[in-house]
């Protein structure tokens, strides 16, 4: 279905939950209802088995991963779960397999589906509404943040993958490359002004020049999470738990900063937030400054990134392209004085 995106969203859900539906046969649990919980880039639904027990199904986008980089994904997961970070699991097969592909009438080309072990807690916020913590909560959690950024970085540097292992790159290129954007190339954006797309070009290539001269030395560069945003990271009121490793793949440790402080933008927790995941981080492993320093660069990356990503998502709507433009320009901006400066 090539024209699934610019299908009416209601649509889209309606028919991801028949894709949902299909793939349970595969668990033993043809007769759940799935329930929507997000519609994104994935449809992710809960499921209640027949002995009561939940779990989280994702109906991943089509043609965003491989089926080698989706499994390669849930042995990261595993991995890291078995190595203490606190994550969930997951669920195979009825025949062992770690996910499946399923199809519907509506939907022949299918759909990567897999299934995971429930979570407990909440996400504590969203890009659309903030997090809504209180000041002492904040610091909890983003230590714990800090510290899991940590655990994930200090093993992805002493595992060895399996022999068949590929996932996503977030290097210069997959950011700001020609032809091998990951999230898509903001530029043809056709709504940016002359002096818009003039500014965010110029902030792209400060960004891609400081991400070669900072280069992959392997106490920067390594397996990452890739997305540590607020309804990645569930708390039940005590432990931190982080889900959602749909982004994960190589790239510079730090920009797991960058995806936790995106959210946090102009906000008043700020520099709470950094200076907590700073602390937990340090607790774990070294974090010199010069890598805080390419913070507001990996920044820029992520955003300019989700102006791209608007633009392959024409049903988002025109409000929520001018809020990434808006954002992505008055950074750039901020960006470019400052280069002009120093």
């Amino acid at each position: 279905m090539s024209d699934f995106n610019s299908l009416p969203i209601e649509r889209q859900i309606e028919l991801m939950t028949g894709v949902a539906k299909a793939a349970l046969e595969d668990w033993g649990m043809s007769g759940a209802q799935p329930e929507l919980l997000k519609h994104r880039e994935n449809s992710v639904f809960k499921i209640v088995g027949p002995d009561g027990k939940r779990y989280v199904m994702r109906v991943h986008r089509r043609g965003y991963h491989s089926d080698l980089q989706l499994v390669s994904e849930l042995r990261w997961l595993d991995s890291l779960r078995a190595a203490g970070v606190a994550t969930t699991e997951t669920v195979r097969c009825s025949d062992g397999s770690t996910f499946t592909h399923a199809f519907t009438p509506e939907v022949p080309e299918g759909r990567q589906c897999d299934l995971l072990a429930w979570v407990d807690g909440e996400a504590i916020g969203s890009i659309e509404n903030g997090v809504p913590l209180d000041d002492a909560t904040l610091r909890i959690v983003y230590r714990q943040a800090g510290e899991q950024a940590a655990m994930i970085h200090n093993h992805g540097v002493t595992w060895q993958p399996p022999a068949e292992f590929s996932l996503l790159t977030w290097d210069e290129d997959a950011f700001f490359g020609e032809t091998g954007t990951i999230s898509g190339r903001f530029w043809d954006l056709e709504s940016l002004t002359p002096e818009q797309l003039e500014l965010l070009q110029t902030a792209r290539a400060i960004c891609a020049g400081a991400m070669q001269a900072f280069g992959k030395a392997p106490d920067r560069w390594g397996l990452v999470h890739g997305d540590f945003l607020p309804e990645n990271l569930f708390w039940d009121g005590t432990k931190l738990r982080l889900i959602d490793f749909d982004d994960t793949g190589f790239g510079w440790h730090i920009y797991d900063f960058a995806t936790a402080m995106f959210p946090h933008l102009g906000q008043p927790g700020f520099n709470t937030a950094l200076d907590a995941m700073i602390e937990g981080y340090r607790s774990r492993r070294p974090l010199p400054d010069d890598h805080l320093e390419m913070l507001p660069i990996l920044v820029m990356a992520r955003v300019l990134s989700y102006v791209g990503w608007v633009h392959s998502r024409g049903e988002l709507g025109k409000p929520y392209e001018e809020m990434a433009v808006g954002i992505a320009c008055q950074l750039a901006d901020q960006l470019v004085r400052g280069q002009a400066s120093g």
